[in-house]
């Protein structure tokens, strides 16, 4: 039989193009298996109701009150992956295949603190994780206390969180385990280091790809965290507000905000050619007419820098890029702005950001649009002003600053993409 997918101590498999759900009876250790035709959901379904035995309160049916964590992992993913970001559900997949799973696994519920004691100590004392994907290269060195603290809360949310839910109820809460050695955000070394005028421009100048100098213009005029760019599609750019909503439709705001930043300078021409030649799906940055995947935008910029500034490549990264704007803006606009921009704060709502994707294009309706990104006003000044004519000094492409055909570019843009996408959106 071919394993599809398991779930809990339950087994989905196919066999001769029919799915049954497998599993061992605890009670007589024989393995035992149901049929269900070629109907692989209601294999699924089967396998969950069984799994809801085990761990729910409300169930008639004799279950052991002791779960294991393997079993509690599966309810604490279905609850929580809705409301994380792709990022985070994403870690979650991860510290389960290389940590719990040889770790904790077969663990009873009311053992895990000691369990997840033993793991804290073992990562502290060097250990990695199992089953680690080397095709990027070997981690060489330890886990960082920081990054040790957050698998543990990570293992003991996955009991606290069920029993606050009252998913399940027996065991008592795993308590608060300390990690020596972790630090404050005050004590930690910066990710980057901040880059000259004369470095950017060599960033700009060994972009050979149009997709790295599209992300890499996009990504000097905005401060925005890494990440944002990779993700993002065509309709994030708001076309008659001259900016774009950093939040995907449909994402959840998480305390790191998306903020809408302003396309100021060579931003503009970047983003309209980087829209008209983007794939069937629809992202702005993207390689071949297909959106970029996994660390793409990691291995973008360790390109440029390694080829741009050779030897002194060292902490040269989206980082690096970010905290140079904001830095280089802190003396010259409002506080609350760079805040707003730096997505310290929120500046927007909900409502707010959809009326700015679904608005109808009226003079009235842009009035009122405009005046909710006032806080943007004194940052786009300064950079059309300043710090794009600098920048332009240092580099040799010319970055069309004051080119009356930009404009044109980026309207005709704002037309076939609207067109194209009311295209798309028509019933066929």
């Amino acid at each position: 039989m071919k394993k599809i997918v398991r779930i809990g101590h339950f087994t989905v498999a196919m066999n001769r193009n029919t799915y049954h759900l497998r599993w061992t009876n605890k009670n007589t250790g024989v393995q035992e298996s149901e049929s269900f035709g070629r109907d692989l959901e209601r294999a699924k379904a089967e396998a969950w109701r069984r799994m809801a035995a085990l761990v729910s309160p409300d169930d008639i049916i004799e279950r052991p009150n002791n779960p294991t964590f393997e079993e509690l992992w599966h309810f604490y993913c279905r609850e929580k992956k809705p409301i994380l970001s792709l990022g985070r559900a994403t870690r979650l997949d991860e510290v389960y295949k290389l940590y719990f799973k040889s770790s904790l696994a077969k663990v009873p519920a009311n053992q895990l603190p000691d369990a997840i004691r033993a793991m804290k100590d073992r990562m502290l004392a060097g250990w990695t994780g199992d089953d680690r994907d080397e095709k990027r290269g070997k981690r060489n060195e330890p886990l960082h206390p920081n990054t040790i603290e957050d698998i543990v809360n990570i293992a003991r949310a996955t009991l606290n969180f069920l029993l606050e839910e009252r998913i399940i109820v027996g065991p008592n809460p795993v308590p608060v385990i300390r990690v020596a050695g972790r630090t404050a955000p005050t004590e930690r070394e910066p990710k980057g280091r901040h880059l000259s005028f004369a470095e950017i421009g060599k960033l700009i100048d060994a972009c050979v790809c149009p997709h790295h100098l599209h992300m890499m213009l996009l990504e000097l005029g905005c401060a925005t965290r890494s990440g944002v760019f990779p993700e993002m599609l065509v309709g994030q750019v708001l076309w008659d507000l001259d900016a774009i909503d950093t939040l995907p439709a449909g994402k959840s705001q998480t305390t790191k905000y998306r903020p809408v930043i302003p396309v100021t300078g060579p931003m503009k021409w970047a983003a309209a050619q980087a829209a008209l030649s983007a794939g069937p799906d629809l992202h702005l940055i993207h390689f071949r007419s297909e959106g970029l995947t996994g660390r793409n935008g990691t291995q973008i910029i360790n390109r440029i820098a390694k080829r741009a500034l050779g030897e002194d490549v060292q902490k040269v990264n989206w980082y690096s890029i970010r905290h140079t704007l904001i830095d280089w803006l802190e003396m010259r606009v409002p506080a609350k702005s760079l805040s707003m921009l730096a997505g310290h704060i929120a500046a927007l709502d909900t409502k707010e950001r959809r009326q700015m994707r679904q608005n109808d294009g009226s003079p009235t309706t842009l009035i009122y649009l405009r005046s909710k990104l006032a806080h943007l006003d004194p940052i786009r000044k300064v950079l059309e002003d300043e710090w794009w004519p600098e920048i332009q000094k240092h580099c040799e492409l010319d970055l069309r600053l004051g080119d009356p055909k930009v404009d044109i570019e980026w309207s005709d843009a704002a037309e076939r993409v609207k067109h194209r996408c009311n295209t798309d959106a028509k019933p066929r």
